[in-house]
């Protein structure tokens, strides 16, 4: 009898990442390729054929039940539409999730990548979490930007119009510099692994950037950065009061990142003595396959293949 398995796709700024991922979380047939070939003005149709393409190279060991595709970017509150996603424009705007239905005959469920994320978290965090408690359950994720989701008493909390969660482009007061989403001064200029880069490349060109935070973590320039981290989750934590917080992505796995000081920062600068004196993080370690998996697991999720 063939297994049930889902195909993850993870789209980032930089990277695609393709899997086949089975209802225990095990990950077969890994790919990545550059986000930038989905770029173009016809970047659906590229999808489409990639999807197609994985699919007969590797011929997953299994039954293919559904596809789900982590988005960077805000999506309707129904998920079948893109609204905004600068890495992939020519995904916006229209019935997204249908399309690929029609064309690769399988469910196909459409989300944000911080639920993604999220999700995956959860799975595998599953008996360290409670989720019969009222309380909110946050993720936040410091990549080459800043994402977040909200979970709340069995399901993430998408808000009104499907975009809840986009705390890192709440604006910084005198900061000038254009966002990728199109506004003026965002949070996730400062606090983002692309911000960093060019942090690293300014203050300590012969510094490998991987090094950063060995070399250099305890530098005010890089003790600010890691500062600016925490306002988003003092946000968060001030305004929701949240029984659970995980802290992940490409920032936090950087060798030598200084999680005691984040900590730090955040408890200080958080409202005393509650919540900051309750706050409970988890401190997850992410991989390249992370977002792969969230998206398969949580695909096998919505079609009642998997349990929290």
């Amino acid at each position: 009898m063939m297994k049930d398995v889902t195909i993850g796709i993870d789209i980032g700024g930089t990277h695609f990442r393709i899997g086949t991922v089975a209802v225990d979380g095990s990950l077969s047939g890994f790919e990545k390729i550059s986000s930038g070939k989905f770029g173009g003005v016809d970047g659906v149709s590229v999808l489409v054929d990639e999807v197609r393409g994985y699919m007969e190279r590797w011929k997953p060991d299994g039954n293919v039940k559904a596809v789900t595709i982590g988005i960077p970017g805000t999506v309707s509150r129904d998920k079948t539409t893109v609204f905004s996603a600068p890495y992939v424009p020519s995904f916006t705007g229209f019935d997204l999730k249908h399309r690929l239905e029609d064309a690769w005959g399988i469910p196909v469920f459409i989300e944000r990548d911080a639920n993604i994320l999220m999700f995956g978290d959860m799975f595998f965090h599953r008996e360290d979490i409670c989720f019969e408690s009222d309380g909110m359950l946050v993720g936040l994720y410091y990549g080459s930007a800043v994402a977040n989701a909200f979970y709340f008493r069995g399901q993430f909390y998408d808000g009104k119009n499907g975009v809840a969660g986009e705390i890192a482009h709440n604006p910084i007061r005198g900061l000038e510099e254009r966002c990728v989403c199109g506004n003026i001064g965002c949070q996730c200029l400062r606090c983002g692994g692309k911000y960093l880069e060019r942090l690293a490349a300014e203050r300590y060109p012969d510094t490998a950037f991987e090094q950063l935070f060995l070399a250099h973590g305890q530098e005010a320039p890089v003790r600010e950065f890691v500062k600016d981290m925490a306002v988003p989750v003092i946000e968060i934590a001030n305004i929701l009061d949240p029984e659970l917080i995980f802290i992940a992505g490409g920032v936090t796995d950087m060798a030598g990142f200084p999680w005691g000081l984040l900590e730090q920062y955040i408890r200080e600068n958080t409202r005393h003595p509650m919540p900051a004196d309750s706050l409970r993080f988890i401190f997850t370690t992410h991989s390249r396959e992370s977002g792969v998996l969230g998206a398969g697991l949580y695909g096998a999720y919505r079609l009642g293949l998997v349990e929290l």
